[in-house]
């Protein structure tokens, strides 16, 4: 999903794309100017798809108060500007948007779609705040909603380069991988510079297979914004695929130089080194993610898995344990903790009841599903060998306690005999 970029240019970068691996950033957007100032091209250059309303001077003063609060992270103080803002000028779209965005932030969800409805009622030519409220519906499985939603942004304000980029990923996951491109071209008009509308492209070549197109698009979007983390993961995953994995982790540790918690990198960091049996930076790299996101369940057992490399089988218990803490029927960690059980630990039922546990959660992991069975029959052969040792050591230790007591005692030797 990809969240509307805020047009005020004090606003952070709430634009994100949720693709499988990948973050998007804001491009540049426009803070209202002087008093009945008309709409014209963008801070970056490029030219609006309509002329902006006209702003009065109050509601813009306000509105800059409304900054700095923000920065400062005051969002009591921003929505108290912003509402003057409003007050001021009842048409101010932006106002309302960011109004919007504040409540969104403070959690108010109910009053932040009543903002962003708001948005078109007072300046019919913004779909900004559709842009928004369909991404909330997105956000709580009204997939419908948010369709019909990105629509209506489209039939608002035809250019809306967000409302096409969200439309675009949904063309692209179903494949209508012509639409996708189309629209994404749509979003271009709107900002040529927009580094979102590059990601969404990047990824439908991506999914088509044309992993060249899909990294010339990726040095494109870094032309455009250096340090960008998104675009730096995304390449790498172009470099995987094209089985360069020294350009890959090259792309994958930019990504985290320019964002040192950027998730989706990390984590293939950690995914490559563990596989190189660097498990030290691996669990390092799964580790961070963990910092960052603790309820991150892929990471905890990712870490996990690392720490057994390393030879730390109580980190790696406890990292399993809490996987399934939060996730009792978690598949893979109750695999894992078996593979910990039997191979480091000697825990033969213990690892079978894991097993089996795996087994009764895991239906769609076939290879684990068949590694569980496998390995439920050979901690039975092993279990059932250790048995049978232990019944002929058994027996052993008794013969020999039959052979000691049928044995004839041993003659003393003569007292005071010299040799």
């Amino acid at each position: 999903m990809v969240r509307r970029s805020l047009r005020a240019a004090w606003m952070p970068a709430f634009a994100t794309l949720l693709l499988s691996a990948c973050g998007g950033s804001a491009p540049k957007p426009t803070a209202p100017s002087d008093e009945e100032a008309p709409g014209g091209p963008n801070a970056d250059g490029t030219e609006e798809s309509a002329p902006k309303p006209k702003v009065k001077r109050a509601a813009v003063e306000n509105f800059r108060d409304a900054s700095n609060a923000y920065r400062s992270g005051n969002l009591a103080a921003a929505e108290n500007a912003l509402k003057d803002a409003v007050g001021e000028d009842e048409k101010f779209g932006a106002g309302y948007f960011n109004l919007g965005v504040v409540a969104e932030a403070q959690g108010k969800k109910d009053e932040a779609r009543d903002w962003y409805k708001k948005v078109q009622e007072k300046d019919p030519k913004n779909g900004d705040g559709l842009v928004n409220l369909a991404a909330m519906y997105q956000a709580e499985g009204r997939r419908g909603e948010a369709e019909a939603a990105y629509q209506q942004a489209i039939q608002v304000e035809p250019l809306n380069g967000y409302a096409h980029l969200n439309l675009a990923m949904s063309s692209k996951n179903r494949r209508d991988y012509p639409d996708a491109v189309k629209r994404v071209r749509t979003a271009l008009k709107e900002d040529s510079q927009n580094v979102d509308a590059y990601v969404v492209l990047a990824w439908t070549y991506f999914d088509m297979g044309k992993y060249e197109l899909a990294k010339l698009v990726c040095v494109q979007a870094l032309n455009i914004s250096e340090k960008n983390a998104a675009v730096h993961n995304l390449l790498g995953l172009v470099h995987l695929r094209m089985a360069d994995v020294t350009k890959a982790m090259a792309s994958f540790e930019k990504a985290v130089e320019a964002d040192p918690k950027y998730v989706p990198s990390l984590m293939n960091i950690g995914s490559i080194t563990f596989s190189y049996k660097d498990y030290e930076r691996s669990f390092r790299s799964f580790d961070t993610v963990t910092q960052v996101e603790p309820k991150n369940t892929q990471a905890l057992l990712s870490r996990a898995v690392a720490a057994r490399g390393m030879g730390n089988y109580e980190e790696a218990e406890r990292g399993y344990r809490a996987v399934l803490a939060a996730d009792e029927k978690n598949g893979a960690a109750w695999f894992n903790l078996g593979v910990l059980q039997q191979e480091f630990q000697q825990k033969l039922p213990d690892a079978m009841k894991s097993y089996e546990n795996a087994l009764r959660y895991e239906g769609s992991n076939a290879e684990l599903r068949k590694d569980a069975s496998e390995r439920i029959k050979q901690a039975q052969i092993q279990l059932q060998n250790l048995k049978e040792a232990e019944e002929m050591m058994r027996q052993q230790a008794e013969q020999e306690k039959r052979d000691a007591a049928a044995a004839p005692p041993s003659a003393a030797p003569p007292e005071n005999v010299q040799p």
